[in-house]
């Protein structure tokens, strides 16, 4: 099943089912407030810093099995906009992220318990880019600003390199930097 196919089926199995059982509440993402941005180092110039404009994303909350949580978050490649915008086309195509076979990236949070006593939560979730999933640990900061709006912020790196970004002389770390930074700021609604 293809990235954009696994999360769509994850989004229908949500949306029917987690209001049919008992002790769930699923919580989504308000689009209005939540940003998530990045960064990746260049030699010699400005870094390459910019933001997805479409994402999606949801969390399950399992008031019965506190230990079962669930979440999963999706970034659409070609919403990503930049300050080096001349070289747009050559980053979607299949030199750097092959925008066209592989729409969206996915972090899959398949199970996590919350902490009892903090607002912080540190996890290992799935990062899928392209067709290449890794695990990475992420520590996630609560912010409970009301009984149905939280904020949720992480920040994250990976290598580039383990995801195929950049082919051939891109796949050097002569000119583009391996470690991609990646700033989230989500809101999230209750519903």
């Amino acid at each position: 099943m293809n990235t954009f196919a696994k999360f769509i089926f994850c989004i229908v199995l949500v949306v029917f089912y987690s209001k049919n059982i008992t002790g769930k509440n699923t919580w989504t993402i308000d689009k209005k407030f939540s940003e998530i941005k990045f960064e990746v180092p260049i030699v010699l110039a400005k870094k390459i810093k910019g933001q997805f404009k479409k994402f999606d994303g949801f969390v399950v909350i399992d008031l019965d099995n506190k230990e079962n949580n669930k979440g999963m978050f999706s970034v659409q490649i070609n919403s990503m906009e930049f300050n080096y915008e001349k070289y747009k086309e050559l980053l979607f195509s299949d030199v750097f992220l092959n925008e066209k076979k592989f729409p969206i990236a996915i972090i899959d949070a398949k199970k996590f318990a919350l902490p009892t006593n903090s607002n912080t939560l540190l996890i290992n979730v799935e990062l899928q880019i392209k067709d290449i999933i890794h695990v990475i640990p992420l520590t996630v900061i609560f912010n409970h600003l009301t009984n149905t709006f939280v904020q949720v912020t992480t920040n994250f790196k990976f290598s580039r390199n383990s995801y195929e970004i950049g082919k051939d002389k891109w796949s050097l770390n002569l000119i583009l930097r391996d470690t991609i930074h990646v700033k989230v700021n989500l809101f999230l609604n209750r519903n």
